[in-house]
């Protein structure tokens, strides 16, 4: 049980703060960790929890989210956010050969900024709220639709939300360690 505790409490509070952003779309919108986890979860745990505790953070949130904010559960947002949840677990690959704090840290960043571009990227190449040029592009990119809020926002709050889901992480993984050998050192006196 030790071992899966620092997963089930990012796991728990994902779930929680996907939900309260869907709930809360403009106080909270995009603040959510799903890369976080993804990257995490593929650089620190073993076995099936690598996979199974993201699978089921997102299969839970994920319906949920998309009907709280009007979003169609399958629609074509979903292409974007496999893509973005394919190019976090390839990051996540070469952040495994390197687990110390900083690097993932910074692969937790740039996972959130491939995630935004990603996804953005195909909100442009489909959405008619968008002009087919630059600047359409740069539009998805930054500013959003003339009638949202600008899309800038969603970005701050996803690199926040991953960067601090991510030290969270790191913090859970050293400080349980430390808090059981301690636990078992007083238990032996």
């Amino acid at each position: 049980m030790k071992r899966w505790l620092p997963a089930l409490l990012i796991v728990a509070l994902l779930v929680v703060f996907r939900i309260l952003g869907g709930l809360f779309p403009t106080t909270l919108p995009n603040f959510q960790p799903l890369p976080a986890l993804l990257l995490c979860g593929m650089v620190f745990l073993k076995g099936a929890q690598r996979w199974l505790l993201p699978l089921a953070a997102w299969v839970i949130t994920y319906p949920a989210t998309s009907v709280a904010q009007g979003y169609p559960v399958f629609g074509w947002d979903l292409l974007g956010v496999l893509l973005g949840v394919a190019a976090t677990l390839g990051i996540a690959l070469w952040t495994r050969r390197h687990a110390t704090v900083l690097p993932v840290l910074a692969s937790s960043l740039v996972a959130a900024l491939v995630f935004y571009f990603v996804t953005n990227t195909l909100s442009f190449a489909v959405d008619p709220l968008y002009a087919k040029t630059f600047d359409g592009f740069v539009r998805a990119q930054w500013t959003g639709p003339e009638t949202g809020m600008p899309t800038w926002i969603f970005l701050r709050n996803l690199v926040a939300a991953n960067v601090l889901f991510s030290g969270l992480f790191l913090l859970s993984r050293h400080s349980l360690p430390q808090a059981a050998s301690a636990a078992e050192s007083a238990a032996v006196r």
